[in-house]
């Protein structure tokens, strides 16, 4: 069986860009099929 390597890059506020994460990511050997993004903002108040 082979390692799968996994990444996950999250961008906690909308003046931030991923793609800092995502190089590394692929640096360190990650697929782009296996990068996964979540765009929403963390500890925002939807109100």
């Amino acid at each position: 069986m082979s390692n799968v390597l996994v990444g996950y890059a999250g961008r906690p506020t909308d003046k931030q860009d991923m793609a800092a994460q995502r190089s590394a990511l692929i640096e360190l050997g990650v697929a782009l099929n296996r990068i996964y993004t979540n765009f929403s903002l963390s500890g925002t108040n939807p109100l």
